[in-house]
């Protein structure tokens, strides 16, 4: 009889402890397919968030090369353009260095850079010091530079106004810093080649202040080269930017 009831008792409990594990089990499971259909919702979500970002980067690459690319002609026709702007620049060269062989070199330099040519002119021949009007005498050698200037279209002329690091003296209460009188400067000498006859649509004017020294500033030598008044000139060609980017050379060539 106890051996029966000890069977039995045995019995239920296997029973309760296989039902216990079997609720636990399925609780684990039940958890487990929760969070499984959430990464899959967060999976889909951000499967559909790349495939519109990719959709809108093709057509925005897309549009890109259409405006980009260019015929065979139209490069042709730039490098045409590029060839006779280079040409105009080295006439210009060598006409305004004609033009101020007179000159000290360390007053007037006449260089190209990178397509550009730059015409440099100390401001101790433009300018007394710490003031923003021309000199009278000056006055006459910017109208010959506007003449030369006048007789070249298709160029943009940019003039920038340098100084030394010293701190403004003279009409301090007019000009707060280097940058206030470098570019008014370069204002005076803008207005000066517009009223020479230089277009003033191709024309500019900024003010560097000491921010772009071509010397030290440690010695009066250093300081006196800083003083200056640049002149950019830049050649006008309609599409270079755009002819750069469609893979344009240098030998004129293209790949169609």
């Amino acid at each position: 009889m106890k051996l029966s009831v000890t069977v039995t008792r045995f019995m239920v409990l296997l029973a309760a402890t296989s039902m216990l594990a079997s609720c636990v089990s399925k609780k684990k499971y039940d958890e487990a397919m929760t969070r499984a259909a959430a990464e899959k919702s967060a999976l889909e979500s951000s499967l559909a968030t790349a495939q519109e970002e990719n959709e809108k980067l093709k057509a925005d690459a897309e549009e890109l090369q259409k405006n980009l690319s260019m015929s065979k002609d139209e490069i042709k026709s730039l490098s045409v353009q590029i060839k006779e702007s280079n040409d105009k620049i080295a006439q210009l060269r060598s006409a305004i260095s004609s033009a101020f062989e007179t000159y000290d070199k360390n007053d007037i330099k006449v260089e190209e850079r990178n397509g550009k040519l730059y015409v440099t002119m100390a401001n101790s021949i433009l300018f007394d010091s710490g003031r923003d009007k021309i000199k009278k005498e000056s006055k006459d050698m910017l109208a010959q530079f506007a003449g030369i200037i006048k007789k070249n279209t298709g160029l943009r002329l940019m003039v920038e106004g340098h100084t030394d690091n010293e701190p403004v003296k003279i009409h301090k209460g007019q000009y707060t810093d280097n940058w206030g009188l470098s570019v008014a400067r370069s204002l005076s000498v803008v207005r000066e080649l517009a009223a020479n006859g230089v277009d003033a649509n191709h024309l500019s004017a900024s003010g560097k202040g000491d921010t772009q020294p071509i010397a030290s500033n440690d010695t009066d030598a250093g300081k006196e080269k800083n003083r200056r008044t640049e002149f950019v000139i830049i050649p006008k060609v309609e599409g270079l930017y755009k002819m750069y980017n469609s893979g344009f050379d240098k030998s004129g060539d293209s790949s169609n």
